[in-house]
């Protein structure tokens, strides 16, 4: 019988921008989607240059911590996570149910600084919450359109019967802000309840084909190029979904890197599927939104982008691996409809995040059918 990952969302890299605090605490609420009868949780310090120490971490059914059960490692309560490094905590006996959340409270007591770093806006499936003090308990919020970071936790995974295949969520903002995987998750627990397991691997600002720049503290934490990430996974997913290209179109001007031609986007998009296919996946690549309206983040560079846009969708439609969502979020003048927009024409809403999404399940329903 064996362990099976249940919840994994990649931390970023924010070493360029860490946080630090006195002290800790930080609840995470995290959604199952395969069952189990016990559990081991997965925390990183992957990204920093000195060990972190928590004092405690809990893991709990009840969002107030009612029937909470006390994570150790090495039968030890307080524990260190030495720097570049995960950390898989000693397994427990604890029932896992597929859609039912867990949630997790994790403690420091010393000043440390943290940059191994996951965040989501859309708290339907993922939320999390963080104070400065150790004896808090801070509370969970509902609000979309604020971000919830957390440090550390990256996940966990189950003891089971049976293996499931494995859909991988890739690629740039889109994923990473959790609208898109908070509409696929409630698809797949409804579908295929205790039949698939979702990961989220996306990083905000990520592109198709550069690794990230270093030359100013928010570009450095965009990250490895997708196509350098795919290469070095240790993921095999049955599907991955990745949304992605629409940074090459903006990023590199403002990073004083040449924009990369549309041939070199297509030849990138063509190797993307074959790192897939070599792992024994399938690939879905959702066409890039509509155009943005050009007062939006980058001016004449939008404008510039739109029309690169529309050619490399044009392209990316004549691909098997393709998958038409840009007419599900526009509006009649081509542009990101406003009741699709998260508020800052880039973004998408909870309700863009599932058209988006929408558009992907028949073909991620006929490939998991097929498993």
């Amino acid at each position: 019988m064996p362990w099976e990952i249940s919840y994994y969302q990649t931390p970023h890299n924010s070493q360029a921008q860490p946080f630090t605090y006195a002290a800790l605490t930080q609840i995470v609420k995290l959604t199952p989607f395969l069952s189990g009868e016990a559990i081991q949780i997965l925390l990183t310090n992957s990204y920093g240059n000195y060990p972190l120490t928590f004092s405690e971490l809990w893991v709990s059914r009840d969002s107030a911590f009612k029937d909470a059960v006390r994570i150790t490692k090495d039968q030890q309560t307080a524990f260190i996570i030495p720097a570049g490094q995960a950390l898989g905590m000693d397994p427990i006996a604890f029932k896992v149910e597929a859609g039912q959340p867990l949630y997790f409270c994790l403690r420091a007591t010393t000043p440390q600084t943290y940059v191994d770093v996951a965040s989501t806006y859309d708290p339907s499936l993922v939320n999390a919450a963080l104070s400065g003090r150790s004896t808090a308990l801070p509370q969970l919020t509902a609000r979309w359109q604020q971000r919830k970071s957390w440090f550390n936790l990256a996940g966990f995974r189950v003891w089971r019967a049976k293996q499931a295949p494995l859909v991988e969520l890739a690629g740039d903002s889109l994923i990473e802000t959790g609208m898109v995987p908070a509409a696929v998750g409630r698809h797949l627990l409804t579908e295929f309840l205790d039949q698939v397991a979702l990961i989220n691997t996306a990083i905000s600002g990520s592109q198709l084909l550069r690794d990230a720049t270093t030359t100013t503290p928010l570009l450095a934490t965009f990250g490895d190029s997708l196509l350098h990430r795919v290469a070095h996974s240790p993921w095999r997913p049955k599907v991955m979904v990745a949304s992605t290209g629409g940074n090459d179109l903006l990023i590199p001007p403002l990073a004083g890197q040449p924009l990369p031609t549309i041939k070199e986007l297509q030849t990138g998009f063509m190797e993307l599927d074959r790192l897939v296919a070599q792992n024994g996946g399938a690939l879905l690549v959702p066409t890039l939104g509509p155009k943005r309206t050009p007062q939006a983040a980058y001016g004449a560079g939008q404008a510039r982008a739109n029309l690169l846009r529309t050619e490399l969708n044009q392209w990316l439609l004549t691909q098997p691996y393709a998958v038409d969502v840009t007419s599900s979020l526009a509006d009649e003048a081509g542009y990101l409809a406003a009741d699709c927009d998260f508020g800052d024409n880039l973004h998408l809403s909870p309700y863009g995040g599932q058209q988006l999404a929408q558009a992907l399940f028949a073909r991620l329903d006929q490939i998991l059918q097929n498993e």
